[in-house]
């Protein structure tokens, strides 16, 4: 066969190999970083063979939090992914520094699971994971244009997702203040980032929906 019978890679197909790179590249680095949380559960025993739970289980529950909350990240950025067609620089870009932020989380997270009462560690955790979600507002924004979505997306579409992606970061950015007097009460607070994420979901639902109806009402 000669290179004549080679029949040319049309625009079209390259721009859906690149797509499909960087959908599979990013699951890729979920995949490492939830890999990378387990590495720091080691069982630990005493002297006599006795096992120290005191140790144990501020890991377990680091990784916990921290699986959590890069399962949401996955989602978020499952969903978002769902509703594009084409990628671009500024996306490619956007999605590097994102996934740079969710690998780095397994650092924090060792930090916290060895001082879970100390106020630095706490605000430190808190601060890497907000940031985390903070960069992935910044890609929903990024992704969300009209030359890279799929037809029938809207600006309402939008709203919904990027008000959904605010959910953790502003919960933990919320617990910073809290921490500072004690960091437990702050730890607990984590706990309400599903009813948060809920409650903006709903606003952005009804917000996007009565900006999705004036778009199609305007002249």
């Amino acid at each position: 066969m000669t290179q004549a019978d080679i029949p040319p890679t049309s625009e079209k197909s390259a721009h859906d190999l690149g797509f499909e790179r960087l959908v599979f590249f990013s699951d890729a680095v979920f995949a490492i970083a939830i890999t990378l949380l387990v590495l720091d559960l080691k069982l630990q025993t005493g002297p006599n063979g006795d096992i120290l739970w005191d140790r144990l289980i501020p890991k377990v529950l680091g990784f916990v939090i921290s699986f959590s909350v890069t399962s949401f990240y996955w989602l978020a950025h499952h969903r978002l992914f769902k509703t594009l067609r084409a990628e671009s620089v500024g996306l490619r870009s956007t999605n590097l520094v994102f996934l740079a932020c969710v690998v780095f989380l397994a650092f924090p997270t060792s930090v916290i699971s060895e001082h879970p009462t100390t106020t630095w560690a706490v605000i430190f955790y808190a601060l890497s994971v907000a940031t985390t979600g903070l960069a992935m507002g910044t890609l929903v924004l990024v992704a969300r244009r009209p030359a890279l979505m799929r037809p029938g997306e809207t600006r309402g579409g939008t709203l919904r997702l990027c008000l959904r992606a605010l959910g953790v970061p502003l919960v933990f950015l919320a617990s910073c203040p809290v921490a500072i007097d004690n960091p437990l009460p702050s730890t607990l607070l984590w706990m309400s980032i599903p009813l948060v994420i809920r409650v903006l979901g709903a606003l952005g639902g009804w917000i996007g929906d009565r900006l999705d109806r004036a778009g199609v009402a305007a002249p």
